[in-house]
């Protein structure tokens, strides 16, 4: 099993991490949050099919201070969250990079899948229709920011592409032992 804090389980909206999450929980006994649901909780905003975010500076600091309190509860976290989101036009928006060194982020796995298995799950999950364009876009732009915060955190990053069966967590559980 790896040392560390937190487990960053990334991905764009409807590629598997709260599934993924709950799974590695089950099989690693370690327990897992999301980060969009510790900022609600603090903050009292729902983010549901809107997904528009007021201040996600401010939730990042809110969501790094809850963090602090589940590692120092847990010893170690499993989170899933995100290093990019849609503003509320459905432009893409970076997070704060810092944000990741506070939350004590340890290894990276970044869950991938093709755009529309993601306008599907998202259709599906929300209600809502996205653009390709779109979803093309925070896919690529959610690559590329989880490679830069690896890099800048020296932590190792695994990209896996979802098939969305058992074996998924089976084989990211086996990356974490």
């Amino acid at each position: 099993m790896m040392k560390g804090s937190t487990i960053f389980i990334a991905g764009v909206y409807g590629a598997g991490k709260s599934t993924m999450c709950s799974a590695l929980s089950a099989k690693l006994h370690i327990p897992a949050f999301s980060a969009g649901d510790l900022i609600s909780a603090i903050n009292g905003e729902q983010y549901g099919a809107n997904k528009a975010v007021t201040d996600k500076d401010n939730n990042q600091v809110l969501l790094a201070e809850r963090v602090r309190e589940l590692n120092h509860e847990n010893g170690q976290i499993i989170l899933a969250g995100h290093f990019c989101i849609f503003n509320a036009d459905n432009g893409v928006e970076v997070l704060p990079e810092s944000i990741y060194s506070a939350l004590d982020v340890a290894r990276i796995v970044l869950l991938e899948s093709d755009v529309q298995t993601i306008i599907e799950h998202l259709r599906c999950r929300d209600g809502k229709d996205y653009l390709e364009k779109s979803v093309s876009e925070l896919i690529e732009k959610e690559r590329e920011q989880s490679e830069r915060i690896s890099k800048q955190l020296k932590c190792p990053l695994d990209i896996y592409k979802m098939t969305f069966t058992d074996r998924d967590s089976d084989y990211v559980a086996s990356l974490l032992y």
